[in-house]
């Protein structure tokens, strides 16, 4: 990827701890100033601990105020890796992946997903479609100041994305590969209006029914519908609401309209004929200190608190209705091990990690593959809480090559299944990115799914595992 002198001067640690390739684009709108005057979503006049807790009572949730209880820290920037000996040998691995019974809620325990990201699909990001984002509007970085921009043009023009970007084409592309879950990311304005909100409330719920009772009546694949951005922001990122935004932390206005969307998702589930075909994941890498964004600096105790008390509201809500519908919780990069003593044994839970390495500071293809295997044992975690690796790639910091790229897909598709109940691809579609790498190709070649498919990287066997 390309980025200036200037942004990895100044941004170095983060630059290492990005989770994706968009966060080089929030570098760039830094870079850019537009960080100068940060608006927030909702204001809440809430500003001590005696207040928050009588207006969560009305919400009728208890904060949470046992941070310090929190398990062992993980975090992908700070594993120790013992040094291996490169081997040429590699295994062929048939891997039965789970086929969801149809009348049956799935036990994520037991699942096996093989599975990918419909991002930038009801949730938009720059870097996954350069073209089509700079035909509307080239100087902005995010969905918010998208919409923004273009004003009552926003909902046609994004109406038209989501009837295109993603179809029941696709979805017969999945299945012919064996995919049988997928992780589909939407903003919260695809489930509640947020007065002040510049994101888009549209037909987002008739696109992603279409898409996703298609993929379990046909293919009984298993859908998790994800919540990436709570109003206010949930992590200074684009895809936490907009850049700069974090006012969703200790405000119980912008908690109560979360909720609400939580409500709106539980309806959307439990009409759809098939609740037993999704999972909830009400929240995506959360962080209330954008320094330490992506490491284990990234929540502080007050933000774990805030979390906690926000998924044991969600929890509430979904026993409320339907207890079998599991909740999917992000680790935040942190890690099961950290939230695993928060959460009594049983609860129908299952932990998300995102493990990335393009960004891991002295990664080179070559070595990365027994990372992988070791990384993966490791971040099972105590066993307390199932563990899904929900977004990863085949881009490496160094040397990246595309005649390696299968021994890395296949080696993360076979570590995640073996030692966790197995992962989602980030993601499925990215277009037009030519943006370089450090070695052969393009950024599109490592990260777009249907173009791995197109050139025989992804095959419906694991043939060319490390593991």
């Amino acid at each position: 990827m390309r980025s200036s002198t200037l942004i990895l001067a100044a941004f170095g640690p983060l630059v290492l701890a990005a989770p994706t390739p968009s966060f080089i684009t929030n570098l760039l709108a830094a870079e850019s100033g537009i960080t100068t005057a940060i608006t927030t979503t909702l204001k809440s006049a809430v500003t001590d601990a005696q207040t928050l807790a009588a207006a969560l009572a009305k919400l009728g949730v208890n904060p949470s105020t046992d941070a310090s209880k929190h398990g062992s820290v993980w975090s992908q920037d700070n594993l120790v890796v013992a040094a291996v000996k490169l081997s040429l040998k590699r295994f062929a691995h048939s891997i039965p992946w789970s086929k969801q019974d149809s009348a049956k809620y799935i036990d994520w325990k037991t699942y096996k997903a093989n599975g990918v990201n419909l991002g930038a699909w009801l949730e938009q990001e720059k870097n996954y479609d350069y073209a089509w984002w700079n035909k509307y509007s080239p100087t902005t970085f995010d969905e918010w100041n998208f919409c923004k921009e273009l004003g009552p043009k926003c909902g046609p023009v994004l109406e038209a994305r989501y009837a295109s970007f993603i179809t029941t084409a696709d979805i017969d592309k999945m299945a012919k590969q064996n995919i049988n879950t997928l992780r589909i990311p939407t903003t919260y304005a695809a489930w509640v209006k947020v007065p002040g909100s510049e994101l888009y409330s549209g037909n987002q719920q008739n696109y992603l029914r279409q898409i996703a009772l298609y993929a379990i009546k046909r293919y009984n694949m298993h859908v998790i519908i994800g919540l990436h951005s709570l109003p206010g922001g949930v992590n200074f990122l684009p895809i936490g609401e907009a850049f700069g935004h974090n006012a969703w932390f200790f405000n119980s206005t912008n908690l109560d309209y979360s909720f609400k969307a939580i409500d709106s998702i539980i309806s959307f589930i439990q009409t759809s004929g098939v609740p037993q075909g999704f999972t909830i994941a009400p929240i995506n890498e959360a962080s209330d200190n954008f320094a330490g964004f992506a490491t284990a600096d990234g929540l502080t105790a007050n933000g774990t608190n805030w979390v906690n008390t926000y998924i044991n509201g969600v929890l509430s809500r979904i026993a409320r209705t339907n207890k079998k519908i599991p909740l999917m919780l992000q680790d935040s990069f942190l890690g099961e091990r950290f939230w695993s003593p928060f959460y009594a044994a049983g609860t129908n839970m299952v932990i998300d990690s995102h493990i990335y390495f393009f960004a891991a500071s002295g990664i080179y293809a070559q070595y990365v593959s027994p990372a992988i295997c070791g990384q993966a044992q490791y971040t099972a975690g105590d066993a307390k809480f199932p563990v899904f690796i929900g977004e990863w790639s085949l881009q490496t910091l160094y040397n990246n090559t595309l005649a390696g790229r299968k021994t890395i897909y296949d080696t993360q598709v076979y570590a995640y299944s073996k030692y966790t109940s197995g992962s989602a691809f980030w993601n499925y579609n990215m277009l037009n990115n030519t943006d370089a790498v450090d070695g052969d190709g393009i950024t599109s070649d490592y990260w777009s799914w249907s173009l791995l498919v197109d050139q025989g990287v992804v095959t419906p066997m694991v043939n060319s595992s490390y593991c």
